[in-house]
């Protein structure tokens, strides 16, 4: 993007005033350094000048645009997060994570960035963004839509095709049916939001999805799921917080299973070294007559630490799932807990690469242990009486290029072994697709 480089380097200059007098020299060295395209100096010049006593706004903004030349995109959106409470900084600050996200493939988030800035009080701000956003479109020269009512929804959809060695992996948790069955499979999955008031940071905001997928031949195994919900976005001391609510209604081969009504509260801040996001999610689930006995709540609570490691953008993941649910009783006097208690690990990274390539990899050690004693006959004959524990392995890695400002490609391959002390539970698989997905 040739504005890029430009932008980073007028923008940066534009703020050398603002240094406080005894950390002149090393600011002024750090931006004689990052114009002369030395860029490891001048975050050296910076970092001096913040341990000589800097701390204002203008360091940050300084550190962020050298962190963003270095492709340390992380660690740079760190700092610029920090400005969005500055009035003064705010709108400089979205225009540079708007240009980051476009260099890291993520045209969605750029387009709300650049959307903010359509009511900045900066002429040259609002131009930019415009220009952005023009590009954004695929239609260079064409003018974006200015009214705000036309700025405020944003949509992703993606069409994928891929193979599973055991499509029956879901059944099995649901009916404890072991069956095992391969089978190639087309999935739609459709995303949009739109904001109802206020801006990204602080309004309210409609979102949903719709997601299907069928099998070519076990068609009693396609799926379905539907989401609508609302949510209140506001900056509170230092953290961006989300509040809200959602329904969402899922079915297997034609039949729904269940629905659910889930509250979110969720809180986000930036630190120097990563972004902590902190989630609370309680859920209501009610099942149809065949699945009364999924009925009942489940508690989630979650905490994700991103921060940048040498070249990788890293995202650390720790996640607990309480559920108290009906359970199954059956007529031979058999018993099925469905009330896990679970313990999800994770671990994920991205390494941006050059022509807009991205390589992804991730995993999640998963423990469960559920309530109560299963009283059933195993897969092997044998009847059992015991609490049910488990463990799951889902590990994937996989490649994204963007073919054009708003059309992606995403291919990747998962593995998944679930191993538990009933074997009728116990499965492993291996999923392999490729994806296109356009933004709206």
């Amino acid at each position: 993007m040739e504005l890029t480089p430009k932008l980073l380097a007028g923008l940066l200059c534009w703020v050398v005033a603002a240094a406080p007098a005894g950390a002149q020299e090393p600011f002024a060295d750090g931006t004689a350094a990052f114009k002369g395209g030395d860029y490891e100096r001048a975050l050296a010049h910076f970092e001096q000048a913040r341990q000589g006593g800097q701390q204002g706004p203008s360091l940050t903004y300084n550190v962020g645009v050298t962190l963003f030349k270095l492709g340390r995109y992380q660690a740079a959106q760190v700092q610029f997060q920090q400005l969005l409470d500055d009035p003064e900084w705010s709108d400089v600050a979205r225009l540079q994570l708007g240009l980051m996200a476009e260099k890291q493939g993520r045209p969605v988030s750029a387009v709300g960035y650049y959307r903010e800035l359509t009511d900045s009080e900066s002429p040259k701000l609002r131009r930019l963004a415009l220009m952005r956003l023009s590009a954004l479109a695929g239609a260079p020269g064409a003018e974006p839509a200015g009214e705000q009512d036309q700025d405020r929804g944003l949509a992703l959809l993606s069409l994928t095709s891929g193979y599973d060695s055991n499509a029956y992996s879901l059944q099995n948790e649901l009916l404890t049916d072991d069956s095992v069955g391969e089978d190639t499979y087309t999935e739609l999955f459709a995303w949009g939001q739109y904001r109802l008031q206020g801006t990204a940071e602080d309004g309210w905001r409609l979102h949903g999805f719709a997601f299907g997928r069928r099998y070519s031949d076990l068609e009693s195994l396609n799926l379905s799921s539907f989401n609508v919900g609302v949510s209140r976005h506001m900056p509170w001391q230092g953290w961006l917080v989300e509040l809200g609510g959602v329904a969402e209604t899922a079915s297997l081969g034609g039949e729904r299973v269940t629905s659910e009504w889930r509250f979110v509260g969720r809180a986000q801040q930036a630190f120097d070294a990563g972004v902590l996001t902190l989630a609370y999610q309680p859920s209501y689930f009610n099942g149809t007559e065949a699945y009364r006995y999924l009925d009942g709540w489940r508690q989630r609570f979650e905490a994700r630490w991103a921060a940048p490691l040498a070249t990788m953008d890293v995202d650390v993941l720790y996640r607990l799932d309480l559920d108290d649910r009906e359970d199954l009783i059956a007529g031979d006097d058999g018993f099925y807990s469905y009330s896990p208690r679970r313990q999800t690990f994770g671990v994920e990274a991205e390494l941006p690469l050059s022509w807009g390539w991205t390589l992804h990899a991730g995993s999640h050690y998963r423990l469960s242990h559920y309530r109560g004693y299963n009283r059933l006959q195993d897969s092997d004959g044998e009847f059992k009486h015991q609490a049910r524990d488990g463990n799951r392995l889902r590990s994937w890695i996989g490649a994204e290029v963007q073919l054009m400002p708003r059309l992606q490609l995403d291919a990747r391959v998962i593995r998944t072994d679930n191993d538990e002390n009933f074997d009728i539970y116990g499965y492993d698989k291996t999923e392999a697709s490729l994806s296109v997905r356009y933004v709206f």
